[in-house]
């Protein structure tokens, strides 16, 4: 339904009456009794709170449907369709148990974004019988969730009752879609755009990994763990009787057993030191000496320090101490000029250190909250300026966390492809794993436990491919999606896409501003008209190309400049892949007193 753009015809603030009406008839449909005074409101009726500002959007969809969509603090919470309340997916990952919820596969999740319905098979149920249905009826209002995470990523109707879709046979629609995560109503105000929770998974859904052919390497560990479970029923079952005639005083003799030590935190110095000999084995041979350690440290370790780590936390405490430790290690050398004043005079870049340390590249997070899951949206990973688009990506679990804890990954950070395959070469390179005679990797502890390998004495060497390898860490990773803006423009047969300003002559001899093509930029035209609207004090209306396919910007008066300076500074477009700047108005000179 909100897949396409739609059009707002009216947004009003609604009075404190109209507020209280509209949460009594949320809470009488969704069967949710009303807070008395005094107790601690509930997620959903904070979304009604005293200092809460909701607004009721009247919106023309694509189709020409009147919609009614209400928002709490700029946030769409609901939407009423035919006279029914339907929670948006912001609601529902502040009340994920609002409405029952149908799970399916994370690789349906973009044919629902393009508009697709979800069909039953695509459900994944726990059971066959007519109770893994529930007990539902056509119309109902459900959700739908992923098996690797329960946080809900669409709303919709159910297209049958929970007894027609049992004898269905397992064929046709199960849920008709009405709102999709990264569809224009998640987007509707991009300042408060959030991406998809982690609330942990479904269902595990095994892979054909799992399931390797009998008789191969892969299967031995499990044949033989098969073997080993069998042997210790058998053995259980030989001694239920002795075990029954033991007295309960035995059992508290037992010593319990210790649990295992927790794995110690980074410790900030070795990351400080490491940071140190990173920028030495990047930039040593760049850096011009002497220099000023005020601005050594900032100018190259700094930046190779990983987030969260300070110089105050470890042991240094001061700039000034570390670089002194450094020098009496011989690492580098440095001279006091004058009183608290020293500069690095020379660097041992063929210190043992440097020389044994293998170099990584430091990839910062962004600062408007992108490392928390569910944050709001980034300028780095959705930029409201720019259109965006589904990007399937992998949240750290349990199982690698000790893999990327070596990067500083936290435990639920979500990384693309790309970055997990940079992760598995820089550890793969900087412990050495590569066998120079086959090009393999060498599997360590971590990596055999997330492989599913024995120990090392049990077998003592496994080789695996690079690639083979991270397809592997890939499928112990949770799985998620994220909506993010689009990078760079869109080549046509080879060539780069061109932004083409214009002007021209409408009735009664007005001068208009055309420009053309910024969709291929990723431009948000919408938003983009807005800005121009409000920079340039003229009004703006697309315009349909004859024998294009785009749309065309229409601005009222010659803002060639303006247009041109925005493109630039803002959405930061090449001046190369712009024309039209002659057409600017000329400035008239000042006449001289």
């Amino acid at each position: 339904m909100f897949i396409k753009p739609f059009k707002i015809k009216s947004n009003i603030l609604v009075t404190g009456s109209e507020k209280k009406r509209l949460r009594q008839r949320v809470m009488a449909q969704f069967n949710r009794p009303d807070e008395e005074t005094g107790t601690a409101p509930s997620p959903l009726a904070e979304l009604f709170g005293n200092r809460a500002k909701v607004c009721t959007v009247k919106l023309i969809t694509y189709h020409e449907e009147p919609v009614t969509v209400y928002t709490s603090d700029k946030r769409p919470i609901f939407f009423e369709l035919n006279g029914k309340l339907l929670p948006t997916v912001y609601t529902l990952w502040s009340c994920p148990d609002l409405v029952p919820a149908f799970t399916t596969h994370a690789t349906v999740l973009p044919k629902l974004a393009n508009g697709a319905d979800l069909m039953i098979p695509g459900v994944v149920k726990k059971g066959t019988n007519l109770a893994s249905w529930g007990r539902h009826q056509k119309d109902d209002v459900v959700a739908v969730n992923l098996t690797s995470n329960r946080a809900a990523v669409g709303v919709g109707l159910l297209a049958h009752s929970s007894s027609d879709l049992y004898m269905c046979g397992g064929h046709g629609v199960c849920v008709r879609m009405m709102h999709v995560f990264g569809d224009k109503l998640w987007g509707m105000e991009p300042s408060v755009c959030q991406q998809v929770p982690l609330h942990g998974s479904v269902v595990s859904v095994p892979t054909e990994s799992d399931f390797p052919p009998l008789g191969s390497e892969k299967s031995k560990p499990v044949e033989e763990a098969v073997k080993q479970v069998t042997k210790s029923l058998e053995n259980a079952a030989l001694t239920a009787q002795e075990e029954e005639s033991t007295s309960d005083g035995d059992a508290s003799d037992e010593e319990p057993q210790e649990p295992e030590e927790a794995e110690k935190p980074p410790n900030p110095d070795d990351l400080i030191k490491g940071a140190l000999l990173n920028a030495l084995k990047l930039h040593g041979k760049k850096i011009a000496l002497p220099l000023l350690t005020s601005t050594f440290y900032p100018q190259y370790v700094q930046p190779e320090i990983p987030d969260g780590i300070e110089m105050k936390k470890s042991s240094y405490k001061k700039v000034g101490t570390f670089f002194k430790r450094m020098a009496e290690e011989g690492l580098l050398e440095i001279k006091e000029e004058k009183k608290g004043i020293e500069k690095v005079t020379a660097l041992n870049l063929e210190h043992p250190a440097v020389l044994s340390f293998y170099p990584y590249k430091a990839q910062k997070a962004s600062a408007d909250g992108q490392d928390a899951p569910g944050g709001p949206a980034s300028s780095g990973a959705s930029n409201p300026l720019l259109l965006t688009q589904m990007t399937a990506m992998y949240a750290v679990s349990e199982r690698t966390a000790k893999l990327f804890g070596c990067f500083n990954v936290a435990l639920g950070k979500t990384l693309d492809q790309t970055q997990v395959r940079n992760y598995m070469r820089d550890y793969v390179g900087r412990n050495k794993l590569i066998n120079p005679s086959t090009k393999l990797v060498t599997l360590d502890d971590t990596l055999r436990d997330i492989c599913g390998c024995p120990p090392a004495p049990e077998e003592p060497e496994v080789l695996v491919g690079l690639a083979d390898l991270t397809e592997t860490v890939l499928n112990c990773m949770t799985s998620t999606f994220e909506m993010r803006s689009q990078k760079g423009a869109v080549t046509k047969g080879g060539k780069r896409a061109i932004i083409h300003l214009t002007t021209a002559t409408r009735s009664g001899n007005k001068k208009v501003t055309l420009i053309s093509n910024l969709a291929d930029y990723g431009i948000n035209v919408n938003d983009f008209a807005k800005a121009v609207k409000l920079g340039a004090a003229a009004s703006t209306t697309m315009t349909e190309v004859p024998g294009s396919k785009g749309e065309q910007l229409m601005v009222q008066g010659n803002h060639i400049k303006f247009v041109f300076e925005l493109l630039t500074t803002t959405y930061q477009v090449p001046k190369a892949c712009i024309t039209g700047l002659e057409f600017a108005k000329e400035q008239k000179k000042k006449k001289k007193k």
